[in-house]
């Protein structure tokens, strides 16, 4: 997974056709977090045929670690809205995954956990990063330092997840139905406002602003999507957008 994922996300953002993501778990739980039956039996010890000196086994544990955030970082990352549908369990890597997401959906019988303190290890691959952009500092600071379990119900009453549905089923329904309502809107405006959206984060207020006239200027007003729109008000007809 912490492999395909990231090209698979790429591959879903240029085919041309696809204009929204929905993530989401065929199993029994969304996401249990990390393989505790790997990580104590040490990991896979790669085949190499002499040990590694204290720098070296560092440096290799450092590189396993960034590429696993980067692979988290590639669903923040993705040009195209990706939204969330959350069951069962979502533990640990869960919530890594979930806050990446621009939007989170939950069914009534999902449990939330910022699972790692729990098994000593400090969460490391983007949730402390992102929960507090999404939760207030409060609410981050108790889920990860007890590590305890909360429900679907408290997770939308502290805004980590937008709603809550009666099953998988209809939350992946309800994800659809936003998806769908997405796709309907004109595709480079919808990119343009998560690039601005993105880009903000780590700007001033009179930055970000210059960031959005920029856009407006070389990619919104040059757009055929506007035209279409234009189009579409006055002849009083539903418009047809082609994202370009």
């Amino acid at each position: 997974m912490w492999k395909d994922l990231p090209g698979a996300l790429s591959a879903l953002c240029a085919d041309g056709e696809t204009r929204a993501i929905i993530l989401a778990g065929k199993g029994k739980s969304f996401c249990v977090g990390l393989d505790l039956v790997i990580m104590g039996a040490g990991g896979a010890s790669g085949g190499l045929s002499q040990p590694l000196s204290g720098a070296e086994a560092n440096l290799r544990q450092l590189e396993v670690t960034r590429e696993f955030q980067r692979c988290i970082s590639a669903i923040a990352e993705a040009p195209l809205p990706v939204i969330c549908a959350i069951h069962g369990h979502c533990l640990g890597g869960g919530i890594d995954l979930a806050t990446a997401c621009d939007i989170r959906l939950a069914s009534r019988d999902a449990i939330f956990s910022v699972r790692e303190t729990k098994i000593g290890i400090v969460a490391d691959v983007g949730t402390l990063q992102r929960l507090p952009k999404i939760i207030t500092a409060g609410h981050v600071a108790e889920l990860a330092y007890t590590g305890k379990d909360i429900d679907a119900t408290r997770a939308e009453k502290i805004g980590l997840v937008n709603d809550v549905h009666a099953d998988f089923d209809a939350t992946y329904e309800a994800a659809f139905t936003m998806a769908m309502e997405i796709a309907a809107n004109a595709p480079l405006a919808v990119r343009g406002t998560k690039f601005v959206l993105q880009e903000s984060e780590d700007l001033t207020t009179e930055q970000s602003l210059l960031l959005n006239g920029i856009w407006t200027m070389i990619t919104t007003l040059n757009s055929n999507d506007l035209k279409e729109a234009m189009g579409a008000f006055m002849e009083k007809r539903t418009p047809t957008f082609k994202g370009n």
